[in-house]
């Protein structure tokens, strides 16, 4: 039988005496073959902001899903869902970041509601694990509005303790405004963004004050102090612009933000990203270009050192990278790029890389995302991949195309992005979780 095309053994329906000739008929005149079929052009390579073809694959159904994170050497996913529990996304025979939602296994691997509260915007916001994926860290808020990081011991089997320590805390003045994002750099340190504490306009004027934890995004190393820092439950990186707490907290790494809706690290390159959600007008995001940095003579930066500091993205041998060190994104003297309180521009300001108003397009909102560094779609390679909370539509910003609608959106509003073991970028709404795929 032909497969796609005429049976060989038939011409037209004629028997092969006709097809050749016979001896009442003269022989058919030899039949040219039809011209080829011209080769049409090869398709363009799409690259953006051209329309890339996308969709939006539902990977699990999930109650409010914040944040996610990816344990390494596993391939799996770690949700963190607001009322306090962690969930393990994990696929038999398949790659995660390629498998089915019908193949995909969810296991409730903690338990921490009894010291989550969830009202207005708090809950669990954020999950980091150690570089050696033996720590887990998660940020939420505990009754009394206080905002902690605790870190939960992880079995070698991929067991997390149910016992956790805490590594810091914040008594919030408001229930808005809190931040919460937590991301290991390059460096290995911890990053952790607080907003300004809520309430209109930055009412406490904390935004330009270092000397403070409101505001910032703190740079910490979380595991136990040891030396000079014996008993503390955190250490103070060496190389924080105010590490000796004279000018201003020795946590405080940059400072300027209302309300830090996600942070990033380029994995290639390790360029900081921050999103950051405006009061009345300006959405925006900051890209904070990583630099190397070379190892101490003390040990910091030596990648033996177990917190993974060495061999970053972007990281010289025997260095490591940092991004946005010291550096001042202008809240609440200016939003955007736009003065607020102040005429007066501050020193240092770094202005936003990307900003929109309030009103455009129905936005209000800004979700931050990641630069997308996977393999599986074409020309989004170095996209910083965002939405905003009201109208749910993913968008992307390179600096030549500015930020262009990618032309989709998920039916419900985005909370957050995640990125998975080999670059693929997830999405979370307020009732799923969802990977972007090619279409």
């Amino acid at each position: 039988v032909a497969t796609g095309g005429a049976d060989p053994n038939r011409n037209g329906g004629a028997d092969d005496s006709t097809s050749s000739g016979s001896a009442n008929q003269p022989p058919s005149a030899p039949v040219e073959p039809p011209p080829p079929a011209p080769v049409p052009p090869p398709l363009p390579e799409l690259s953006f902001p051209e329309r890339i073809p996308l969709r939006l694959v539902r990977v699990a159904q999930l109650p409010q899903p914040l944040a996610m994170a990816v344990r390494p050497g596993e391939d799996a996913l770690y949700v963190a869902l607001r009322e306090g529990h962690v969930i393990r996304l994990s696929a038999d025979g398949a790659s995660i970041d390629g498998a089915s939602e019908e193949n995909i296994r969810q296991q409730t691997v903690l338990d921490m509601s009894s010291r989550v509260i969830t009202h207005s915007e708090l809950g669990l916001l954020g999950i980091a694990f150690s570089s050696d994926g033996e720590r887990l860290y998660t940020s939420s808020t505990a009754p009394g509005d206080f905002s902690e990081l605790i870190e939960w011991p992880v079995s070698g089997e991929g067991d997390i303790s149910a016992e956790g320590r805490l590594v810091l805390s914040l008594k919030q003045p408001d229930i808005l405004h809190n931040g919460g994002d937590i991301k290991f750099g390059p460096d290995g340190y911890l990053y952790f963004p607080f907003g300004d504490g809520g309430g209109s306009g930055d009412p406490l004027r904390v935004g330009q004050d270092p000397s403070g934890w409101l505001g910032s995004v703190l740079r910490i190393d979380p595991r136990l102090g040891t030396g000079e820092e014996a008993g503390e439950p955190y250490g103070i990186p060496p190389d924080n612009p105010y590490a000796d707490g004279e000018l201003g907290a020795p946590e405080v790494w940059l400072w300027g933000v209302r309300n830090p809706w996600r942070i990033s690290f380029d994995s290639a390159t390790g360029d900081l990203w921050v999103a950051d959600v405006g009061a009345g007008e300006v959405e925006e995001v900051t890209r904070l270009p990583a630099v190397s940095v070379r190892a101490r003579s003390d040990g910091a930066g030596d990648s033996s050192d177990g917190a993974g500091r060495g061999g970053g993205a972007g990281s010289a041998p025997g260095g490591y990278t940092i991004a946005g060190r010291g550096a001042n994104l202008g809240w609440s003297a200016y939003e955007g790029s736009e003065p607020y309180w102040s005429e007066t521009e501050p020193d240092g300001h770094v202005r936003p890389t990307h900003e929109y108003r309030h009103g455009v397009d129905g936005r209000c909102a800004i979700i931050g995302g990641y630069v997308y560094r996977g393999e599986r779609i074409a020309g989004l390679e170095g996209v910083y991949l965002f939405s905003d909370y009201c109208d749910g539509v993913i968008r992307g910003f390179t600096s030549e195309a500015g930020g262009a609608p990618l032309q989709l959106a998920p039916p419900d509003s985005v909370t957050s992005f995640g990125q998975g073991p080999d670059g693929e970028i997830y999405v979370m709404t307020t009732k799923a979780l969802w990977r972007l795929e090619a279409g």
